[in-house]
C-alpha cells in the first residue's frame, strides 16, 4: 500500500521534472476520487488514505505520459 500523500509527492516531483507546477489541490474534487489535468487529459487519484501499489503505479505511469506529451513542443509527436 502507498500513502496518498506519498503518491501526490511523487506526482509533484514528476511535474517539476517536466517543468510544470503542481498543486496538491486537485482540479476536480469527487466523492471517492480527484482529478488532476495536464494538457486536457486527466489522471484520476483515489481519495483513500492508502492506495493499492498497482493502482499507484498506474496513476504515476499515466501522469508521466501526460506530462511528457504536454512538455513536447507544438507539432512534435504527431
Amino acid at each position: 500500500m502507498v500513502k496518498r500523500n506519498d503518491l501526490l509527492n511523487r506526482m509533484a516531483r514528476l511535474a517539476k521534472k517536466f517543468g510544470f507546477e503542481f498543486s496538491k489541490t486537485p482540479d476536480v474534487n469527487g466523492a471517492a476520487h480527484d482529478k488532476w489535468y495536464v494538457g486536457g487529459e486527466a489522471v484520476i487519484v483515489p481519495r483513500h488514505n492508502e492506495i493499492n501499489e498497482l493502482t499507484a503505479r498506474s496513476v504515476l505511469r499515466s501522469w508521466e505520459e501526460m506530462l511528457d506529451e504536454a512538455a513536447k513542443p507544438e507539432g512534435e509527436g504527431e
